[in-house]
């Protein structure tokens, strides 16, 4: 069995998940067994996974396997089904509902996003209105969680339920110095005839995946997918297992050099001497990646293997008449490291130069960040129905087909899979030549153009140049289209197979 291990799996994903969802979907198609292992409690988790066409068969929560909940099913959970007392007034509401004793609050009730009044939670109030309990429950229709909290309103204890009402875990927090909530100790109640107890999350964690391990027979391979949470509970796995590191980003920290520069903290550990024997290897996505560890790691270079994260599907090409002409597009996070400021100015020169532009920028990020971008575009003076911040989109294979050229002015990744979706649906790509992956993506001048980071100008100009001609733009979607097969889900599973064996 492979486990691919991460944090969450939430409503908005990064790459990691995403890469995550293309991988499960190949490995299901050649019927090699495979879960996504996920470490946070989540009451919504078996309906989020849906979003994504994932089923629950393929992913495995923590939560779940110490709860024995992994193949509940359950049923929804609605007011009429809790035991409120008869004399309690239950007020109206479709998101939440008042529980009152007459004149004093109880509590309120509160249902489900997009469902019709399944729980939620109860909040539960002392006599002064202060918060007191919280009830939490799954999707799934069980109270998953009570959550306790002291007189100033922070939480100091959990306990965690079976559908049958038993325990299985206590959690206890004391305050930081900014007054939130630390986890201090974790006690998992008679598991195996035993209580157990675990100073973090992390130290739980790492037991887990190791009884994960042994109830599916050891030997199993486990893939650390989000650097900073699984690397480290990976590594500790003591029984028979296979363990890589998968790596999604740049292994060193922000301008350092790729082979002499300082670790990021995910691997400062890890690529020491003592960590990397506790490692079968190392996946990273491209070539260039790759010999730069195999350079600097000498005695670890044949366990560095290159994996795609991208997988390219074939699709029927789609010709510039049936495209919106003059349609821009940006797919990803949107963050710093994404450089959105240059991207909205590298816009601006373009939409000047040809007006009929428009961009569409899909993806998540902070509010400040975007509060920040929306005012660059009043700032920059751009046209503002030309630029569109559409947020995050969980499928976007329809907003390829119909964009014309894509931008990506990014600082540093460990691969680009928006890139690679853009072009295998045709749409060719403008990109700074960051570290890594656009140069293994993009051939210059072919099926787009790599520019010199920071030259926004470049950008605008390379930009302006394939939308003034159509005859250019059509061979650089034919030829977006013909190189995308060497990230077609055949040829990713070659890669696989270099640690299948």
């Amino acid at each position: 069995m492979f486990f691919f291990v991460n944090e969450y799996i939430l409503g908005q994903n990064s790459s990691v998940e995403h890469a995550e969802f293309k991988r499960i979907k190949l490995f299901d198609q050649h019927n090699e067994p495979a879960k996504i292992v996920t470490r946070n409690h989540d009451n919504q988790l078996h309906r989020t996974v849906k979003k994504f066409n994932l089923t629950d068969e393929q992913i495995i929560n923590m939560f779940d396997f110490f709860g024995d909940t992994v193949d509940y099913q359950g049923r929804e959970l609605k007011a009429r089904d809790l035991d409120i007392p008869i004399d309690y007034q239950v007020s109206t509401g479709n998101n939440s509902r008042t529980i009152k004793d007459g004149g004093r609050l109880i509590g309120e009730m509160h249902f489900a996003s997009g469902t019709v009044g399944q729980i939620a939670r109860i909040d539960y109030v002392d006599g002064a209105g202060n918060l007191t309990n919280r009830e939490q429950y799954d999707i799934r229709g069980f109270k998953s969680v009570d959550e306790f909290f002291d007189n100033e309103g922070h939480l100091f204890y959990q306990i965690y339920y079976r559908p049958d009402g038993t325990r299985y875990m206590e959690r206890h927090y004391i305050k930081s110095t900014a007054n939130t909530p630390i986890n201090s100790l974790n006690r998992l109640i008679d598991y195996r005839g035993k209580d157990r107890f675990f100073n973090t999350i992390d130290d739980l964690f790492a037991f887990f995946l190791n009884e994960l391990n042994m109830a599916n027979d050891e030997n199993n391979v486990f893939i650390a997918d989000r650097p900073a949470m699984a690397n480290q509970p990976v590594m500790q796995i003591t029984s028979k297992a296979k363990k890589y590191l998968w790596i999604p980003m740049d292994h060193v920290r922000d301008g350092q050099d790729e082979v002499i520069g300082a670790y990021d903290g995910s691997y400062a550990v890890p690529f020491t001497p003592e960590g990397l024997k506790k490692l079968t290897g190392v996946i990273v996505m491209t070539n260039a990646q790759r010999e730069n560890l195999q350079t600097r790691l000498p005695k670890f270079k044949n366990k560095i293997y290159t994996i795609s994260g991208a997988i390219a599907e074939e699709h029927q090409p789609v010709k510039l008449t049936a495209r919106q002409h003059g349609s821009l597009l940006y797919v990803g996070r949107l963050g710093n490291d994404k450089q959105i400021d240059q991207l909205l100015q590298a816009y601006k020169l373009i939409h000047e130069a040809v007006p009929e532009t428009n961009i569409d920028v899909y993806g998540y990020g902070s509010k400040p960040d975007m509060e920040k971008f929306e005012q660059q575009v009043i700032d920059l003076k751009i046209d503002d129905d030309s630029v569109n911040f559409k947020g995050y989109q969980p499928n976007v294979e329809n907003v390829y087909d119909s964009a014309q050229l894509m931008l990506d002015l990014g600082k540093r990744d460990g691969q680009p899979l928006a890139m690679m979706e853009g072009l295998s649906h045709g749409v060719p790509v403008v990109s700074y030549a960051y570290n890594y992956g656009p140069a293994e993506m993009i051939d210059d001048g072919q099926n787009g153009r790599l520019i010199e980071a920071n030259n926004i100008s470049a950008i605008a100009q390379a930009a302006i140049g394939i939308l003034q001609d159509d005859t250019q733009w059509q061979k650089m979607s034919d030829a977006a289209y013909a190189n995308s097969t060497a990230f077609s889900p055949e040829n990713v599973w070659k890669q696989w197979e270099q640690i299948r064996a």
